[in-house]
C-alpha cells in the first residue's frame, strides 16, 4: 500500500468513491469540499493504492470558513471492501503529519448508522461533540407565508444591506446563535453566510418586526435541484411567534423559483424547537451525523 497526494485532476476519482461509500451523499455535497476553496482552503488530498494502483481509501485536510483559527477538518473514507486492511489508520497518520503547527483542534464526522466508523474515530481519540439530524422535504403544494401586523419579509439573496440596518442585521445574527455549533466557537456572520450561500444560486430570507431584523435564513439552491439551508435563527426576545416558520416558507417559495426540487437542513437532535417546525412544515427525518471532535491536535 501507499499513500500520495493527489491535486484537482484526481478529485473525481476520490468523489466518486465518497459517492459508492455512502448513500447519503448527493454529487454536489461529495464535491463541496474539493470545489469550494473560498470557503474550504489549505486543502490536502490523499489517496491510498495497492501495489497495482488500484484505490483503497482517501483522506483529507482542510481549514474551514466558518471554523476558528487553529481548526482544522479531518475526513478519512476507506471502500468497503477493505475496511479492516489498515488503510484508514495509514491515511490518518499521513494527515496527522500535514497538520499545521498552529492547530488546536480536529474536526470530523461520522453517519450516525455506521457505528464500526464511530468506534474507529474513537480509537483515533475523537469524541462526539454534538450529532445533527439530516431532513428533507420536497418543495411540491407551497403555501404563501401569512406574515402577522408589523411583520415584513424580504428576501435578500445578496444579503445586502446598508447603513445602521446592515449593524442592527449583524447584532440579530448574532443575538440568535443560541446553537452548539456557536458555543463550539462556529459563529456565522453575515459574510460567512454570504460566502456559503454563493456556492450555488444563494437563497436568504429576512423577517422584521417593526422595521426591525427578527429572523434569517440563507441557503443556496445547488446545480442538482437541492435547496440546502445552512442556517435559521431568530432573535431570542421575538422567539416563539412563528419567525423561524415564516422565513422557512418564503424561502421554499424562492428556492422552488430557482430549479429546487427538494429542501435539505440540519438541526441540532436536540433542538426540539426547529425539528418539531420542520415536521409541521413536511420535513422528513434521512440520518443523523455526529460531529467529532480531538483535542489537542498532535504537532506536525
Amino acid at each position: 500500500m501507499r499513500i500520495e497526494e493527489i491535486g484537482p485532476g484526481g478529485h473525481p476519482e476520490v468523489i466518486a468513491a465518497s459517492l459508492r461509500r455512502s448513500p447519503h451523499l448527493t454529487a454536489d455535497a461529495a464535491s463541496w469540499t474539493y470545489d469550494h476553496p473560498e470557503v474550504f482552503s489549505d486543502l490536502v488530498a490523499l489517496v491510498a493504492r495497492d501495489d497495482d494502483g488500484a484505490l483503497l481509501g482517501h483522506g483529507r485536510l482542510s481549514r474551514a470558513a466558518l471554523l476558528p483559527d487553529g481548526t482544522r477538518l479531518v475526513a478519512v473514507s476507506v471502500l468497503t471492501e477493505h475496511e479492516g486492511q489498515g488503510v484508514g489508520s495509514a491515511l490518518h497518520e499521513a494527515l496527522l503529519a500535514r497538520v499545521p503547527a498552529d492547530t488546536t483542534e480536529l474536526r470530523s464526522s461520522v453517519h450516525d448508522d455506521e457505528p464500526g466508523s464511530l468506534a474507529v474515530a474513537e480509537h483515533w481519540g475523537y469524541a462526539v461533540q454534538r450529532t445533527s439530524i439530516c431532513s428533507q422535504k420536497v418543495l411540491a403544494d407551497l403555501p404563501t407565508p401569512a406574515p402577522g401586523a408589523g411583520v415584513t419579509l424580504e428576501s435578500v439573496p445578496d444579503l445586502r444591506f446598508a447603513g445602521d440596518d446592515a449593524d442592527a442585521v449583524e447584532a440579530m445574527l448574532l443575538a440568535s446563535q443560541t446553537n452548539p455549533e456557536a458555543a463550539a466557537g462556529q459563529v456565522a456572520t453575515v459574510d460567512s453566510l454570504r460566502a456559503l450561500a454563493h456556492t450555488g444560486d444563494p437563497v436568504a430570507v429576512l423577517a422584521r418586526v417593526d422595521g426591525s431584523p427578527a429572523a434569517i435564513t440563507v441557503g443556496d439552491v445547488t446545480p442538482d435541484g437541492t435547496l440546502f439551508i445552512a442556517y435559521t435563527g431568530v432573535d431570542p426576545a421575538r422567539r416563539g411567534h412563528g419567525l423561524a416558520r415564516l422565513v422557512k416558507e418564503q424561502a421554499h417559495l424562492d428556492g422552488a423559483r430557482l430549479g429546487g426540487r427538494v429542501c435539505v437542513t440540519e438541526n441540532e437532535a436536540g433542538n426540539a424547537g426547529i425539528r418539531r417546525i420542520n415536521a409541521e412544515l413536511g420535513y422528513e427525518v434521512r440520518f443523523g451525523t455526529h460531529y467529532l471532535v480531538r483535542r489537542p491536535a498532535p504537532p506536525a
